[in-house]
């Protein structure tokens, strides 16, 4: 399943003072994001946000929060925000590949043993991206929510 969304940043005079969104990881299991030429898309790194910068003709791919779980926590997921630009409006079009609702997600049983233990406990989707979308982006990740 796969959902697609349009962005539309208009210019900000005052940029500092508000974001397009708000820090937060994806839901799914992965996002390839197509962006314009204006910069706006920040990673958390290293405890600073840094510019994404774009590459003409290529995909922006995140890792989501379902794949961090699969992973048992080998992969993490990308804690972004996008920002606005004072000058000029952006658009972004993320395409979200997510499990069906009624999926069961959990740790792949290969990567768990005595020495790896599951960090999240099973879940199915429909209860995740609910209780992702009741927090509101309040909180970057809900994952806590999940753990084993």
């Amino acid at each position: 399943m796969y959902n697609t969304s349009l962005n539309y940043y208009p210019p900000c005079p005052e940029p500092e003072l508000t974001f397009g969104l708000p820090g937060h990881t994806d839901p799914n299991l992965i996002t390839f994001l197509l962006q314009d030429d204006v910069p706006g898309l920040q990673v958390l790194r290293n405890g600073k946000w840094v510019a994404v910068d774009r590459i003409p003709n290529t995909f922006v791919v995140n890792i989501g929060d379902q794949m961090q779980v699969l992973s048992n926590d080998k992969y993490k997921s990308v804690l972004h925000r996008a920002v606005v630009n004072s000058d000029r409006e952006r658009i972004s079009i993320p395409t979200f590949y997510c499990p069906s609702p009624d999926s069961v997600i959990g740790p792949a049983m290969e990567l768990i043993d005595q020495h790896h233990p599951a960090v999240y406990r099973n879940f199915t989707y429909g209860e995740y991206y609910d209780k992702f979308w009741n927090k509101g982006l309040a909180t970057a990740c809900c994952l806590d929510m999940f753990k084993a």
